[in-house]
């Protein structure tokens, strides 16, 4: 009985789709593009996205470059998830990344690259680490696919099944909610830009 229920949990957390949006393209690089049609002149449309840029609480913005009234291109920095419990620390992740603006004709095209997820803890020590964020897609497919091959091995005890299982279980659970917070977090913005270049 006991296995089949882990059967019919597994099955459900492989078939159920994830609530993030990083597309990774042929060369394992996440890239997002995304074009708004405009109606705004060549300095508007710049001042609307500077406007944008402006009020979206990123917590550090540094420019590459500027081009008044045509295109700039920035590194950027915005928290996903801030934790603190008295016991352990306070736990930080901010998502970091390129932006870069530009309009052809009637598009304001943005596009997003250098993605990764910067993890910070303060507490018992502390740590600040940052990665590529396919670095953590691939964590979960790594995960999923030790569950899915102790779940097949009848060679493994039970107990050794059970461990490999919950530790990969963790990282798929952790991984994932770090991924939607901060697709949640990028795309709600994104699609405040698109009511600003109306």
């Amino acid at each position: 009985m006991r296995k089949l229920f882990l059967m019919m949990v597994m099955t459900a957390m492989s078939s159920m789709a994830f609530a993030y949006d990083f597309p990774v393209d042929a060369n394992g690089n996440c890239v997002i593009k995304k074009e708004y049609p405009t109606s705004k002149s060549d300095g508007d449309a710049y001042l609307a996205v500077k406007s944008w840029m402006n009020s979206q609480s990123f917590i550090q913005m540094i420019a590459n470059s500027d081009v008044p009234n045509k295109s700039f291109s920035y590194n950027v920095t915005l928290n996903t998830k801030s934790s603190y419990n008295p016991f352990a620390g306070q736990f930080v992740e901010n998502l970091v990344f390129t932006i870069t603006y530009t309009k052809e004709g009637g598009k304001a095209l943005i596009k997003i690259e250098n993605i990764q997820i910067q993890e910070i803890y303060a507490g018992f020590g502390a740590k600040n680490k940052t990665n590529p964020i396919t670095m953590k897609i691939n964590e979960i497919e790594v995960a999923k696919k030790a569950i899915a091959d102790a779940e097949g091995n009848e060679s493994l005890s039970k107990r050794d099944k059970k461990k490999i299982i919950k530790e990969n279980e963790g990282i798929v659970e952790d991984n994932t909610e770090t991924l939607e917070k901060a697709s949640t977090e990028l795309y709600q913005r994104l699609e405040n830009l698109e009511v600003m270049l109306k």
